[in-house]
């Protein structure tokens, strides 16, 4: 089967996750938020990745992992178009997302300064990135990785976005997943056919929730979040309850 890698998002990425970077509670608690942390304690996580929108929980993320022996892997998830520059509705349909991940202290300073360009001069709605502008911010200390969800590939196959990427300068790696909804058998397919034996990809889980039952206290708060209701939250994936470190040992364990 191989190995699978679960990819934590914390609460940082607002309204993504509803798990916090707080260090493990020293005694069980049920009304509070669970932790990233008291999942790697509970579990015995050695290395943790951690996959938020923004650079904001980094330095929680790092003091804590540190303080508990953990080693912390790092990834910001940011949106990529054709032009920065190019703040329109049409510059926006044609966006989607990769994840570059930080492989040591200098792949950090290298990931803030593509954020704060992003932040900055690629602001429309959200940070954004192209290719031509992270060319001369790229660095042997920064992975990029082609996730699942609202790749290219997706956006791509389900959507009328027409998204170029350019890996001329960079060996990028692509996730796979299945988190039980109906798209993830085809996507699975596109993603092996397109990566073929000139990309590597690898199987992840992306966890935002502790277990099941904390499903419908995920979809009220993205609800919230994004100003839908639960009856009708419009979200994709929303279908599934799979997005959550329970099915991931089930899974691994299974």
């Amino acid at each position: 089967m191989g190995e699978i890698i679960p990819i934590f998002k914390s609460h940082y990425s607002l309204g993504r996750s509803i798990l916090t970077l707080n260090l493990p509670k020293e005694e069980e608690v049920t009304d509070s938020s669970d932790s990233i942390f008291d999942i790697c304690q509970q579990f015995g996580v050695k290395e943790v990745y951690v996959v938020d929108d923004n650079m904001a929980g980094f330095l929680e993320a790092f003091t804590n992992a540190e303080a508990l022996g953990i080693k912390l892997i790092f990834g910001l998830r940011l949106t990529f178009c054709l032009d920065h520059s190019n703040k329109s509705e049409e510059g926006r349909q044609n966006s989607y997302k990769n994840i570059i991940f930080a492989k040591n202290a200098n792949g950090y300073k290298q990931l803030i300064k593509i954020y704060t360009f992003a932040a900055q001069k690629g602001f429309y709605y959200e940070p954004r990135m192209d290719f031509r502008s992270l060319k001369p911010l790229w660095s042997n200390d920064l992975l990029l990785a082609v996730p699942f969800y609202d790749s290219f590939l997706y956006n791509n196959k389900y959507t009328d976005s027409q998204c170029v990427p350019d890996f001329s300068f960079i060996d990028p790696v692509f996730f796979t997943e299945d988190n039980d909804t109906l798209l993830d058998k085809d996507m699975r397919q596109r993603v092996v056919e397109f990566c073929g034996n000139k990309y590597e990809t690898f199987r992840t889980k992306s966890i935002y929730y502790k277990n099941r039952k904390d499903f419908p206290a995920y979809l009220t708060f993205r609800c919230i979040n994004g100003r839908t209701t639960v009856e009708k939250p419009n979200f994709d994936g929303m279908c599934s309850p799979e997005f959550c470190y329970e099915s991931y040992l089930e899974i691994t364990n299974g």
